[in-house]
């Protein structure tokens, strides 16, 4: 009677894991969880690395996916033949059914064995893996080979998915080869010969033509430009430099053509620099182990012995030995840990596909689970808080002259400049008038002769030597002084304008128990301070190179309790972003930002800081929603261990306490998180 019960359940157990599999995958799926390692906005803007690069990967996705899906339709037809009554009577179907579950069980577990094998040369024995073979080997001892292979199978899955979740938002190191510079030209005989910069030598003259990178770092010998640092430092102006300044490598030319001398092996200079310290700071980083790993070193010794104890301690008195070896087999399917080593990561697994949705890429399950530990963090200022891009804030006209004249006067002046404040000047206006006479001072200014008169444009010590009378003005932003004729006309004052929303998100960050806020920032000083004013940030350092930036994260670090995350941009935060507990990077669009993603833990698609509101909220949830699976599996399981025990428990019972459990607990962790973003993230 007992086997003839057990039949009708395993039969019901195999359609159980079947529908298992396929919630699954069709979940994933229709939540848009390609097989494509990254989002499709970020696809856009480096489409070409990522079509070269990924490739190779996709090949190992297509192939796994083969593979499971092979494994998984034999299994079926197997089920179909062991529990098709016009099928099972067939001369040697049972053991024929049998080899093969045993070679599909051998192929879906041979990660699974190499990682165990590999754990007990480490002396590392009680993990996951260790739960999953002691289950397996159960479900083998009881004579059930599809419990064994339908469990090996999921686990399969389950690992499978989460090494598609990390390539799904991890880029590969080749990202630096973007923004360190990868061609010189050098000056030989009044020719120019292109190099590799890590071919040149101390002492070499180079051709720096407007829009490239500086090869490594230099001394100017001729020429004067605009020096866009923004990606060295963070320095939101255009830098003027002229003969007898040094660049660093990396940095952009953005305005004239330069010649220059090599003054350091590229091997030694800036750029090469922050790439090593990038690679030096991941070694430092802090790591936690899976929950699952964790709790399984006292779960899988205690459920081995006690089942042990099971089988050999009672039949000692009364010498039944079948009857308690049967329920300490129960015993230990009980305890397989379908419920956790598959709905807990799925859980994660959920939650990433989720963010992903939402703009929000995360490079593994263990980040959103350190998130919900973060107390503190830290924010670089331009592209994070700021919009970092320059911006008319306001056009304060002299006596005698409206807006409309000002801006007029400017446009004219800047219609020759490719500065960047003289583009965003063109963008609000862009007029044309014959010029007569035109010269640009270094780090000054412009003064021109043009069919409305003299025009002067610049700082305050232009208009200062040019004997102008006016009044100079404080600001954290720059401003741009005007003289017509002699005459002061008045000022316009260009910034980085806050984002918007910022304030509100940072108050909403603070919801999730943020304690602190800093600001780390290569920019100067007082417009790092004019922005933590503006958002009551009361830590804010400015005129920091990376390496300052992660010295001063040390320091506060150790001054706060509590994780701490840094949100930057650029590839000048890339060593504080592996430095820190988790590195968030925020996507710009900007070649630098390549470089940020790749050291960064989780990737804000989005240029708002809504998205990192939805990741807090999605990993809270998370959080939540494990440790009521992890709860609900062990007290359940306890239950029917004891109910396996005493007799009163067979195997019916323990197909709800294997199979129903981890379903109950996989659906639970598909549950999404209650009430709506504030509003939808710009594209």
């Amino acid at each position: 009677m007992r086997n003839s019960s057990l039949r009708i359940l395993y039969t019901y157990r195999g359609y159980m894991y079947y529908l298992l599999f396929f919630i699954t995958i069709i979940y994933f799926y229709s939540k848009g969880y390609d097989m494509n390692p990254t989002h499709h906005n970020e696809a856009q803007c480096c489409h070409d690395t990522h079509h070269h690069e990924q490739s190779p990967h996709n090949h190992i996705h297509y192939g796994e996916v083969f593979l499971i899906a092979s494994l998984i339709a034999i299994f079926v037809v197997c089920l179909l033949f062991i529990y098709t009554p016009s099928l099972a009577t067939l001369p040697f179907v049972s053991e024929i059914t049998l080899a093969v579950l045993f070679v599909v069980y051998l192929c879906a577990g041979k990660p699974m064995f190499s990682t165990f094998w590999h754990n007990c040369k480490n002396k590392v024995f009680f993990d996951e893996h260790t739960l999953m073979l002691f289950a397996t080997i159960a479900a083998w001892c009881i004579g059930e080979a599809s419990e064994a292979v339908a469990v090996l199978l999921f686990f399969r899955v389950g690992e499978f998915l989460e090494s598609l979740a990390v390539q799904r938002s991890q880029n590969s190191i080749s990202a630096l080869l973007q923004v360190i510079p990868d061609i010189a030209h050098k000056k030989e005989n009044h020719t120019l010969i292109d190099l590799h910069p890590q071919s040149l030598e101390i002492g070499d003259t180079l051709i720096i033509k407007v829009g490239e990178k500086i090869p490594t770092d230099s001394v100017i010998l001729k020429g004067k430009s605009y020096i866009d640092m923004r990606s060295i430092n963070g320095e939101s102006v255009p830098v003027s430099v002229k003969e007898g300044d040094s660049l660093m490598a990396g940095a952009i030319n953005t305005s004239a053509m330069l010649e220059v001398r090599v003054e350091r092996l590229f091997t030694d200079s800036h750029i090469a620099k922050i790439a090593k310290l990038t690679q030096e700071a991941s070694k430092n980083k802090a790591k936690t182990q899976k929950i699952i790993t964790s709790f399984a070193r006292v779960y899988t010794p205690i459920i081995f012995i006690l089942s042990l104890c099971v089988a050999l301690i009672p039949p000692l008195f009364n010498g039944e030995w079948h009857e308690w070896i049967y329920r300490s087999l129960v015993v230990m399917m009980v305890s397989c840990p379908c419920a956790l080593v598959i709905a807990v990561p799925l859980g994660y697994f959920v939650a990433i596909g989720r963010a992903s949705k939402e703009g929000v890429l995360c490079k593994g399950a263990i980040h959103l689970e350190t998130l919900c530990k973060v107390k503190n963090i830290i924010f670089d200022k331009t592209g994070t808080l700021t919009r970092g891009s320059f911006e008319i804030l306001k056009i304060i006209p002299n006596k005698g002259y409206t807006e409309q004249n000002l801006l007029e006067l400017a446009a004219i002046a800047e219609q020759n400049s490719n500065h960047p404040i003289a583009t965003c000047i063109k963008n609000h206006l862009n007029i044309a008038a014959h010029i007569e006479s035109y010269e640009e001072i270094s780090g000054k200014g412009v003064v021109l002769m043009c069919d409305r008169g003299e025009i002067i444009i610049g700082n305050a010590t232009l208009l200062q030597e040019r004997n102008i009378a006016f009044e100079t003005q404080n600001s954290a932003y720059t401003i741009i002084y005007i003289a017509h004729n002699g005459v002061y006309a008045g000022y316009i004052l260009i910034g980085d304008t806050l984002k918007e929303h910022i304030k509100e998100d940072l108050q909403s960050l603070q919801k999730y128990g943020i304690a602190h806020f800093a600001i780390l920032s290569g920019d100067n000083q007082s417009s790092v301070d004019y922005v933590a004013k503006e958002l009551g940030i009361t830590h804010a350092y400015g005129h920091l190179l990376p390496a300052q930036k992660e010295q001063k994260l040390i320091e506060l670090m150790g001054q706060w309790q509590g994780k701490s995350a840094f949100v930057g941009d650029g590839i000048n935060d890339s060593i504080v972003l592996r430095r820190s507990d988790v590195g968030i990077s925020i996507n710009t669009g900007e070649q630098g930002n390549d470089i940020s993603k790749e050291s960064a833990d989780i990737i804000l698609q989005h240029h708002s800081l809504q998205g990192l509101i939805s990741a807090f909220k999605i990993a809270f949830h998370t959080h939540r929603l494990t440790w009521q699976n992890i709860s609900f599996a062990l007290i359940s399981k306890l239950f029917i261990i004891i109910l396996g025990i005493v007799g009163i428990a067979n195997m019916w019972l323990a197909v709800f306490g294997d199979v129903g459990i981890a379903l109950l607990a996989l659906l639970n962790a598909m549950r999404p998180p209650k009430g709506k973003a504030r509003e939808k993230i710009e594209n």
